[in-house]
């Protein structure tokens, strides 16, 4: 018996839930899931307890423990490579890593100390000094005096006077103003940079002479001539220039070579001099420091007997 379209839609319309459907498909899903993820730890967990697995991975582990060892003695022998290395660099610049510490601990109060004695040598160096400033005082004040003396002619040769007189004020200011950085702590001894300064000028003009009188004597020897009159000058004192030509070279040279020397030592010299000043002031302020905190210990008990008697 054939049933009608009718009939099969009531039929399937009671029973057909689509809720219930739903949840039952929701239900096989997540039993399928379950079943595949226990399924995959049972397999790792079968993977991971076979023998094989676990000798791999204790190779692994004692591989990796070597690299690591290896890599710790590398390193070992690179610091110690770098100790050797720190002790012979120390040892070409003479001090080792002790000394260097003990020089980085050194307190003020002891570089101030230090700084503060001048040894032998600097007093030695420092007499040297003033001999050359005296000897370029006197050079100075003959070349100023002889320039005025032929300054004073009607027709006086005035490229002598002007040479004499410039080159004799320029001797003579700067061994004053030297001696006064010497003497005196006044603009952190700026006479002394002067001083040196100004030698290296004078030694470029004794090398002018030099090259001048070498290059052409004769122009220098007419000079001398026509103008012998106002220069004090005769034909005997003019042969006699001439026969100690070679003397005067040797003179300008060594003079030369002197002012450059003061050149450098002034500036040695006058830094250490600096130093010496800076440890004698930080001296004289500490002790006026330490008088100061004495009489405050000294007074503080009289000063509480006061105040106890008058309470």
């Amino acid at each position: 018996m054939k049933m009608t379209n009718r009939q099969w839609f009531q039929k399937t319309k009671l029973t057909y839930n689509p809720v219930k459907r739903k949840r039952d498909k929701d239900k096989t899903k997540k039993d399928s899931n379950s079943g595949t993820s226990a399924a995959a730890a049972t397999a790792a967990h079968d993977h991971a307890s076979s023998p094989s697995n676990l000798h791999s991975e204790i190779e692994s582990d004692a591989r990796q423990k070597e690299r690591n060892e290896l890599r710790d003695a590398r390193r070992k022998e690179r610091e110690e490579r770098r100790k050797q290395f720190d002790k012979l660099q120390d040892k070409r610049d003479g001090k080792s890593s002790t000394q260097k510490k003990k020089e980085q601990k050194i307190s003020q109060e002891e570089r101030d100390k230090r700084d503060a004695q001048l040894g032998c040598c600097h007093r030695f160096t420092q007499f040297l000094v003033k001999l050359i400033h005296v000897i370029d005082a006197i050079i100075g004040l003959a070349c100023v005096i002889y320039g005025v003396f032929i300054f004073r002619f009607t027709q006086p040769a005035m490229a002598a006077v002007i040479t004499f007189l410039t080159f004799g004020s320029l001797m003579l200011s700067t061994s004053i103003v030297g001696t006064i950085g010497f003497c005196t702590s006044i603009c952190r001894r700026w006479g002394i940079a002067l001083s040196a300064w100004s030698a290296a000028c004078i030694a470029f003009f004794y090398m002018f002479v030099i090259i001048a009188l070498l290059a052409d004597p004769d122009t220098c020897f007419n000079y001398l001539t026509a103008n012998q009159s106002v220069l004090f000058l005769n034909d005997a004192s003019i042969a006699m220039i001439r026969m100690w030509l070679p003397a005067i070279y040797i003179a300008c040279a060594c003079l030369a070579v002197v002012e450059t020397c003061r050149f450098f030592v002034l500036r040695k010299l006058r830094n250490t001099l600096l130093r010496y000043d800076a440890a004698q002031r930080s001296i004289s302020e500490r002790s006026k420091q330490q008088q100061d905190s004495n009489r405050t210990i000294l007074t503080a008990p009289l000063l509480e007997d006061d105040q106890s008697w008058v309470v």
